[in-house]
């Protein structure tokens, strides 16, 4: 999980960065092993990822690797809690091999001239705004909106762990989100929390706390997909037995770890009038223990920036009359509510199991932000499946998530209230950073008083927790209730037809077809970008 940079340069590579991987960059990446020694690597590549190989012959792979004296500091994983990562150090002594994730030289030049054509590609979009009854942003506006980032002290340094309550982009669609702290660290039962505000949006935060949860040793807690504020209580996770997309790609190796490495729709060759060009997904299968009729699903993704810009643009499409419809929706709970639902309805994770009478719905996995992947789990119904096996569908529009883990659990029960001993610890100081202002009381209860970020502002906490139980694990999460307001850029034209029809109407299938048609354009525009450049040797030689 990495920092989310808000430079005018890095928001501009951020829109196009789902299409660049699209593009061939996960195949044309490989492990490779350098020449050498581990801290002359690391020195002068400073890679994000490393594979290390023991000398007993084991093999982990370290985040964020750096050498302090003789020994290998990094973050990784161990026995079967994949997802918790945790910090590793290794004497130097100990590491046979090392290697770093690299590209070849083609791949390479193919990865660069799509982050460059498509940069230019979006700001050429704008130019033709007048041309077009649909609003664009100019490439000094490539700022993406989506929800407030929460950055965890690891002991050492701020690491970036949740992006909270993503969706709820109107008052009436506030919401209580709960997220895994992966990587917060308690110092003398200090825990501490950086809330910053670093998107083109205005961040609305009425309450925030620490779930401090004592669970049985190797379970692992994760919470309810459905933003219900549920946890489920898991035990070591089954893989799955493969996996192929809508396109009949083999996909078993993206989902099957969490590594960072994950699947995302294919982008090319979608006719906004196919049905079946509109939606995507991939169909997941799993070994089935005999008579199992109850699952728990756990995913571990995020959504795209693609869709995260998209979402911008969703609410510059309303023109010049934006601010009149932010007003007409907040003022309006069931009309906002309305909307809600049916973007869920298409952009979130739609979830459903093969039964012998067909494909059953189960629920939707919420919208999880671009910022950071999220683990997630569902609940499964399998009272319909026959057989050894059970197949899972999940599909949304394509190119709006990164899917990096699918696992399941076959765990008897899905905890219970003997099984977790939460405490909810609401903070012992918030200060903004930029003055000291005290707004803990701000965040104490869901009352409708706001800590109010602006772009650029944040606010530390520290939170004092109970020691945990013996012989327990105990995990953290994060609770937190608000909503943001996109700070869409300023538009002078008509609301897009499209839009208006869609929340006038709500009919199936059509965010869909304008996502995908949205899609198209800046794959023609990089299509048209990437010709020219090619052409112009030839111009010039002439």
């Amino acid at each position: 999980m990495s920092t989310f940079r808000t430079s005018a340069f890095v928001r501009c590579l951020l829109l196009p960065f789902a299409l660049v991987l699209w593009l061939g960059i996960s195949s044309c990446m490989h492990w490779s092993e350098p020449k050498s020694p581990v801290d002359a690597v690391i020195a002068e590549k400073q890679p994000s990822k490393i594979r290390v190989t023991l000398a007993d012959d084991s093999v982990m792979e370290l985040q964020e690797p750096k050498i302090e004296s003789d020994t290998l500091i990094g973050f990784g994983f161990t026995g079967e809690k994949k997802g918790l990562a945790q910090q590793m150090k290794i004497p130097l002594t100990d590491v046979k091999r090392v290697e770093v994730r690299s590209a070849s030289t083609a791949g390479t030049l193919l990865v660069f001239l799509g982050v460059t054509t498509l940069i230019v590609a979006v700001a050429s979009a704008a130019s033709e705004a007048s041309k077009s009854s649909r609003p664009r942003s100019t490439a000094s506006d490539l700022d993406l909106s989506s929800c407030p980032a929460v950055y965890s002290w690891d002991g050492e340094t701020w690491r970036l762990d949740s992006g909270t309550f993503g969706g709820a982009f109107l008052e009436p669609l506030a919401r209580t989100d709960v997220d895994n702290l992966m990587f917060v660290r308690t110092v003398d039962g200090r825990l501490r929390l950086r809330v910053a505000n670093e998107l083109s949006e205005t961040d609305y935060v009425d309450a925030l706390s620490v779930l401090a949860v004592d669970h049985p040793l190797g379970t692992e807690v994760v919470p309810d997909a459905s933003a219900s504020g549920a946890l489920h209580l898991v035990g070591p996770l089954a893989a799955p037995l493969a996996a192929r997309d809508d396109r009949g790609r083999n996909v078993l190796a993206n989902v099957s770890a969490v590594d960072g490495w994950g699947w995302e729709s294919s982008p090319t060759g979608r006719d906004t009038a196919v049905a079946a060009d509109v939606r995507d997904g991939l169909e997941v299968e799993f070994s089935r223990p005999a008579g199992a009729r109850q699952a728990t699903l756990v995913l571990d993704g995020n959504n795209t920036p693609w869709a995260a810009s998209l979402m911008q643009e969703f609410v510059a499409s309303h023109g010049r009359e934006t601010d009149a419809w932010y007003a007409s929706m907040n003022a309006s709970p069931i009309a906002a509510f309305a909307l809600g639902q049916r973007m869920a309805r298409e952009g979130f994770l739609q979830v459903s199991v093969l039964t012998d009478d067909g494909w059953k719905p189960q629920g939707l996995v919420w919208e999880a932000g671009p910022e950071v992947s999220k683990r997630q789990a569902m609940r499964l119904d399998l009272s319909g499946v026959e057989g050894e096996t059970v197949t899972v569908r999940l599909a949304s529009i394509p190119m709006f998530w990164n899917l990096d883990r699918v696992a399941m659990d076959y765990s008897p029960a899905d905890g219970t209230a003997e099984d977790l001993t939460v405490h909810e610890v609401n903070a012992a100081s918030a200060r903004l950073t930029a003055d000291g202002r005290d707004v803990a009381a701000l965040l104490a209860a869901v009352d409708g008083t706001h800590l109010v970020l602006e772009t650029g502002e944040a606010a530390e906490l520290e939170f004092l927790v109970p020691p945990a139980q013996e012989g327990r694990a105990r995990s953290y999460l994060l609770s937190s209730t608000g909503w943001y307001r996109i700070q869409a850029p300023f538009s002078d034209a008509a609301p897009n037809e499209a839009v208006v029809r869609f929340e006038r109407e709500g009919v199936p299938g059509d965010l869909s077809r304008i996502a995908v048609g949205r899609l198209n354009e800046a794959l023609d525009f990089l299509a048209s970008r990437a010709s020219n450049a090619a052409a112009a040797p030839a111009e010039e030689a002439r």
